[in-house]
């Protein structure tokens, strides 16, 4: 496997299940409520565990790196958990927090922000649940913008711009043939409104750095950081990690108020920053070990990249 083979790999892997799997799901929580559906979830994730195997071997990879227990039923529970944040998002799309028990810490971050009327990127990962976040700013009155790459995950967001009013208009698209979008961003920030991005999956020919992240050398994409010295606007860290049965923890805190790019050091500036996000992903991936979600060989590409 080459390096542009290895950033396609999540590109290219299919969404699983189909929209009327998931209304099944959902007509299952109705009758039996989200615990039925969460029961359903249970042997559904034993399916996908058992004959995945890909996946498997990813997830339990990653926890050997942890230092963690890495046989079947540890995967399945990373599994388990994928699927049960996947269901969560249907309810806090359509603002049914009270489901859940939230918890917040460093939520002052972005009431400072409101107060100054000044927009910000807000950096996550595939770690546990963004939409909690988001659906906490949304009970505030914060708006939040989603930027992301959708192609490989069409069913599920059409599904949820059905259940979420305004799940549709506060989305922008990232084209990797098409730079456009970066004035959609702007627009936003300039708006005083945040702008959401996941930041540990790199695409195609995406410019990146590879930097140490439990242990080993990964890759990461450059981005955002880049995105955030042009807009001239602050990072800041967001991750929504889920306990069972029904607990989301949101954590909120600045990685950097005001990104330099110094001519003659860029990637070294860059390569810094990059680290530092590794760094807190990789701490917030402890306190929630079975919370991370990337389901295919996350270190390969860096380990063979032939530079």
């Amino acid at each position: 496997m080459d390096r542009v083979e290895g950033d396609a790999a999540w590109m290219r892997r299919p969404e699983k299940g189909t929209v009327l799997g998931i209304r099944a799901v959902l007509l299952f929580c109705r009758v039996f409520g989200r615990r039925g559906g969460v029961a359903l979830l249970r042997v559904i994730a034993f399916y996908y565990t058992l004959f995945a195997g890909p996946a498997r071997r990813a997830v339990q990879d990653y926890l050997r790196r942890m230092s963690r227990p890495a046989g079947f039923w540890a995967a399945y529970r990373n599994v388990l958990y994928f699927a049960i944040c996947a269901l969560d998002r249907v309810f806090l799309v359509r603002g049914e927090t009270r489901r859940f028990h939230l918890t917040e810490t460093g939520v002052e971050h972005l009431v400072r922000l409101r107060a100054a009327k000044r927009g910000a990127i807000l950096l996550g990962a595939h770690l546990g649940s963004f939409e909690a976040m988001r659906a906490f700013a949304k009970h505030e009155a914060y708006t939040v913008n989603i930027l992301a790459y959708f192609h490989n995950a069409r069913l599920i967001n059409t599904f949820l711009a059905t259940v979420g009013a305004d799940f549709k208009g506060r989305v922008i698209e990232i084209d990797p043939k098409d730079s456009s979008y970066i004035f959609a961003v702007q627009a936003a920030i300039e708006r005083g409104e945040l702008v959401a991005v996941l930041g540990d999956r790199v695409g195609v020919n995406e410019k990146n750095a590879t930097v140490s992240f439990l242990g080993a050398p990964a890759r990461f994409p450059t981005g955002p950081y880049t995105l955030a010295a042009l807009l001239r606007c602050p990072i800041y860290l967001t991750f929504g990690l889920y306990s069972a049965p029904d607990r989301y923890d949101l954590y909120c805190e600045p990685l950097c108020e005001q990104l330099e790019l110094p001519r003659g050091a860029r990637e070294a500036a860059l390569a810094a920053h990059v680290q530092r996000y590794a760094d807190r992903l990789e701490h917030h991936c402890r306190l929630a070990p079975h919370n991370w979600f990337n389901f295919y060989d996350f270190w390969r590409p860096a380990q063979e990249d032939p530079r």
